[in-house]
């Protein structure tokens, strides 16, 4: 806290404060008119209204107090008891306008957020559960095929137990890059850089080096460097996950296209393939379709590439075309 803002606190009177400042004015102005009342009587008479005009004063105060401090304390303390008992049917419900609504406020908004928590992990762990029985099943199978097998068939069933425990361990560790991402533990390294440049070896690495599959690979990108300020290792990890993606759901025979363009002070990176309609639950955790082809897939490359671009505040999105599905983002071109 600077010194302004330490000093500002110093003279800055709270509502709460000053319901109460108000208040305690009012008795004292009270008490100085009972008193005067007192004093137009002699005798016992005048000491007998005196102490009953106080003693109305006092419990007046003290209703007062209760219904102004007292009962909006008691009521934010049953809602953070049921809030540690987990239970989330009744929020706290304060019409005080002052700290204590604010601190009512403040604790409904906690527990929104943390039946939201909650419910995101009931639902990630059914997910996990779901997604390992069937490798763990594999597992299981072949590794008590291999007592009895033949040695052939001893190297075939040690290989798919290999290959189902790397996909496993791909799986855990893409679900920890997401929650990292997700919880903002990662931080990411920014940096100016060409873009074009790393599209050109993301590019090499996915269909050249690794070709897969027969399909027409083309693009359209500047002649000349197009730089950006962003996290370079993250979104070589965006676009291995595009383009792999198209490779993957291209159709036989397809066209890709690959296309870096500059729009009014924004390069827009997109990539499109020939294939299947899609839905924008491509973008949802484990998400997988239907074919045959995407059943080794984790299901998480397109979650965690929504996430690092949304912490770059880039525009992305999925376009469905006539025959094909083309994905896309934007960023600030930096001179």
């Amino acid at each position: 806290m600077n010194k302004k803002s330490r000093s500002s606190s110093w003279f800055y009177i709270y509502p709460i404060n000053k319901k109460i400042f108000l208040l305690s004015k009012i008795i004292i102005g009270a008490c100085i008119l009972a008193y005067i009342i007192a004093s137009a009587f002699s005798g016992w008479i005048s000491e007998f209204i005196f102490v009953f005009l106080l003693i109305i004063l006092i419990l007046a105060w003290d209703m007062v107090l209760a219904r102004m401090v007292s009962s909006p304390i008691h009521e934010i303390s049953k809602a953070a008891q049921r809030m540690a008992d987990l239970d989330f049917s009744q929020p706290c419900k304060l019409n005080t306008k002052d700290e204590l609504q604010t601190l009512g406020d403040n604790l409904n908004t906690t527990a929104t957020n943390l039946q939201y928590a909650l419910a995101q992990r009931k639902e990630l762990t059914d997910t996990l559960s779901h997604e390992l029985k069937t490798p763990i099943g594999v597992i299981r199978a072949y590794a008590e095929g291999l007592k009895d097998a033949v040695p052939d068939k001893q190297i075939v069933y040690s290989q798919v137990i290999v290959e189902e425990t790397e996909k496993m361990a791909g799986m855990i560790n893409a679900l920890l890059d997401l929650s990292s991402l997700e919880v903002g533990t990662t931080m990411m390294k920014i940096e100016k850089f060409d873009f074009v440049e790393l599209v050109e070896t993301v590019a090499g690495r996915e269909y050249v080096d690794s070709p897969s599959g027969p399909f027409h690979l083309s693009y359209s990108l500047p002649d000349e460097p197009v730089f950006v300020e962003a996290d370079q290792t993250r979104l070589q990890q965006v676009l291995h996950n595009f383009m792999g993606n198209a490779k993957k759901f291209v159709s036989k025979n397809g066209n890709i296209h690959i296309k870096v363009s500059i729009l009014e002070g924004l390069m827009q990176f997109s990539i499109y393939n020939d294939g299947p309609y899609l839905t924008d639950d491509v973008w949802i955790k484990f998400h997988r379709d239907k074919s045959e082809i995407n059943r080794n897939g984790s299901g998480l490359g397109l979650a965690i590439s929504a996430q690092i671009l949304s912490m770059h505040k880039a525009e992305y999105g999925m376009l469905n075309k006539e025959n094909g599905a083309e994905f896309y983002f934007k960023l600030p071109i930096t001179q």
